[in-house]
């Protein structure tokens, strides 16, 4: 019995140091944000986007065409 008592008190400490050692992570992460106005957030935005990529599809539909799907029209 004190074998179980032992393992709870061991994963109460676990839990609770895991979700300090989190909220430090976070804590620290967020601790100085870069300040930017709007636009250099959108260019900085915009650095995140591959406008090079592959455009097979028709640019309105957004499931990709009938002949990428394999749909033949011939009976």
């Amino acid at each position: 019995m004190a074998a179980v008592g032992l393992l709870f008190a061991l994963l109460f400490a676990a839990t609770i140091a895991g979700t300090i050692g989190l909220w430090y992570a976070i804590d620290r992460e967020t601790d100085d944000p870069p300040r930017m106005d709007r636009t250099h957030a959108e260019r900085a935005a915009r650095q995140d986007t591959d406008e090079n990529e592959d455009q097979s599809s028709d640019g309105d539909d957004d499931w990709g065409t009938e002949t990428e799907w394999g749909v033949d029209d011939r009976q």
